[in-house]
């Protein structure tokens, strides 16, 4: 979908390379982290992209047409661009920010307003309420969704990202994280994300591209990187603590364990034995229109063989997506106090639990992997 052949790029004559004979191909559909030190040619790599920066020598191909023969303003146009802080423009209402590459290629009124509204929903952002506000009135993390949106209004197959959750606090970054990993699902775009951070390349990334000094040093899997690092800055830069590195490599949809359900009527009796059946340490409590009300726990029901399922109901409280990865669990975990999380893909459902001993059993489990391929 995207490659680059013998691509060089420097600013003058005197200075050395920022991009040094980069040879990187970007198959359709993924997601390509370009991740290095300041300085490393991350950013121009990215920018060289969309003609933002003019290559010296060397071919980009974007599914294979040479972008050197595109007109570089249908380019832009063609392709998403996300920017950390948004860029959003502060005048122009949320709607109308979106639309802004729409009206460029001149889409009439009424393909424009269906495209804003679908794109806020899949932001879950409601139109009714967003649509007419101006971006002063959103949190950081809205106003990162809808530069998110403005990036997809076209419908664009490639999308840059250029540090675009860099400015977030750590619980708003993880959220939007999972909420873009959600969405690419669904979309299946070709991405070429620029971070710093290793944490975020090993979530976020189908392959990782690590740079030095204008040169590619390695490019793979985050799960190769993390076991075969091609040398010593690659290790380096990876650091120590391989578990809870592995940690974010994995994704609770890869662990949670399913949960049975049953109606609030139900005898506990019954509860006690469905857990039993499948193995399970909690139960998932609905109304008859199957609205989820909480979970019993097993202790609970065994103590409890005569109550109602009523008086040993609890709260489901904060739950994580299926996308995010062990890490964050554990740390969302501490942070409630708690020895176990809920999985929720959408709101008013459940897909499962994961509990403590789940993430240390998982941990375990692929380092006993590694050392078997090693």
């Amino acid at each position: 979908m995207i490659r680059f052949e013998n691509v060089v790029k420097k600013y003058n004559e005197l200075d050395k390379m920022a991009v040094d004979n980069l040879n990187l191909h970007i198959k359709k559909g993924e997601i390509c982290m370009l991740l290095g030190p300041s300085g490393c040619g991350k950013t121009t790599t990215m920018k060289m992209i969309n003609k933002l920066i003019k290559s010296t020598s060397g071919n980009i191909y974007i599914d294979d047409k040479n972008i050197d023969k595109v007109d570089p303003i249908k380019l832009r146009l063609s392709i998403g661009y996300v920017i950390q802080g948004t860029g959003l423009f502060p005048h122009m209402t949320i709607g109308e920010n979106i639309a802004m590459v729409p009206k460029e290629l001149g889409w009439d009124k009424a393909r424009i307003d269906a495209r804003i509204d679908e794109l806020l929903e899949l932001m879950e952002l409601d139109p009714k309420v967003y649509k007419d506000k101006r971006p002063k009135d959103l949190s950081g993390g809205q106003r990162q969704r809808v530069g998110v949106a403005r990036a997809l209004a076209a419908d664009p197959p490639v999308m840059l990202m250029d540090e675009p959750f860099g400015a977030l606090d750590p619980i708003t970054r993880g959220k939007l994280q999972d909420e873009f990993l959600r969405v690419q699902e669904k979309l299946g775009k070709t991405i070429v994300f620029v971070t710093h951070d290793i944490d975020e390349a090993i979530k976020m990334g189908d392959k990782i591209a690590i740079m030095k000094e204008g040169k590619l040093v390695q490019y793979a899997s985050p799960a190769e990187i993390l076991s075969q690092p091609a040398d010593d800055f690659v290790a380096e830069l990876i650091g120590g603590n391989g578990a809870i590195k592995m940690m974010n490599l994995i994704k609770c949809k890869d662990v949670l364990r399913k949960l049975p359900n049953i109606d609030i009527e139900s005898e506990s009796i019954l509860a006690l034995n469905l857990m039993k059946e499948q193995g399970v340490r909690n139960i998932i409590v609905k109304d008859k229109n199957h609205k989820i009300l909480g979970y019993v726990r097993y202790k609970d029901a065994f103590k409890n063989q005569n109550a109602s399922l009523a008086d040993i109901l609890n709260e489901i409280g904060e739950t994580v997506s299926p996308g995010t990865t062990l890490k964050e669990a554990l740390s969302l975990m501490f942070s409630m106090g708690r020895k176990a999380i809920f999985i929720s893909k959408e709101k008013g459902s459940i897909d499962g639990i994961i509990t403590m001993d789940d993430l240390l059993k998982a941990v375990n489990d692929d380092e006993q992997d590694e050392d078997t391929l090693s």
